[in-house]
């Protein structure tokens, strides 16, 4: 404990450092905000294709963890959000309880946005998911099976209706389908266009997608609300 106090008060007064949840001083994701991105706990949500698990709610913490993992190259969270992310998936496993090998296929990143922010965060998620998975004894691979077929509009403040529009023909598989059972990821869900329109196209390419998990939805999406 003694260290650990050292290392943030030397982070905050040399590097500046603070929690990306709160904003406190010190290095990388308090305690108490790792507490609150699991406080609702794992709970399917909405969704009107497949079973969908989400590791929290999509609120004031969670958004500030994520932005600063996607758009502050906070690269330390890696792994707290990985755990969300497994723990959803697990979840999504349990239920639909297929035997043999589990792929996790990332939602796509556009080529812009992997430069912006120098990885593809998304597929960095799902690998770190993976491996989780295959600690606790599971045959989990990542798998980057989608790109984009063109570039899409900013989402933010899109209706149901043309969310769908936007992501229709939006991807396509980059590799044939393969043997084993399919776990879509990505960090949130709101409306699930991202989704449905993934799994379109993976099931007409053969492919068996069994289910999704993400790390939080919108409240508006919680089979809770």
């Amino acid at each position: 404990m003694a260290v650990q106090q050292w290392w943030q008060a030397a982070a905050d007064l040399i590097l500046g450092a603070t929690c990306p949840g709160c904003e406190r001083p010190g290095a990388g994701l308090c305690r108490a905000c790792r507490s609150l991105l699991g406080a609702r706990g794992v709970c399917e949500v909405d969704h009107d294709t497949l079973p969908v698990f989400s590791a929290g709610s999509y609120d004031e913490t969670a958004r500030r963890v994520l932005e600063a993992w996607k758009e502050r190259q906070a690269w330390g969270l890696r792994r707290v959000l990985g755990e969300r992310l497994m723990l959803a998936a697990a979840a999504a496993l349990m239920a639909t309880d297929h035997p043999g090998r589990w792929w996790l296929v990332p939602m796509p990143s556009t080529p812009g946005a992997v430069r912006r922010r120098g990885m593809d965060v998304t597929a960095a998620l799902a690998a770190e998911a993976a491996r989780g998975l295959r600690r606790a004894g599971v045959d989990a691979r990542p798998w980057r099976a989608l790109t984009g077929r063109r570039r899409l509009r900013d989402q933010t403040g899109l209706g149901v209706a043309e969310r769908h529009s936007n992501v229709a023909g939006a991807f396509r598989l980059r590799t044939p389908p393969r043997d084993g059972h399919v776990l879509l990821v990505d960090d949130i869900v709101t409306t699930g266009a991202t989704l449905s329109e993934a799994h379109r196209v993976l099931c007409t390419a053969g492919a068996r997608v069994a289910a999704a998990a993400v790390i939080a939805d919108t409240p508006r999406r919680s089979a809770q609300s």
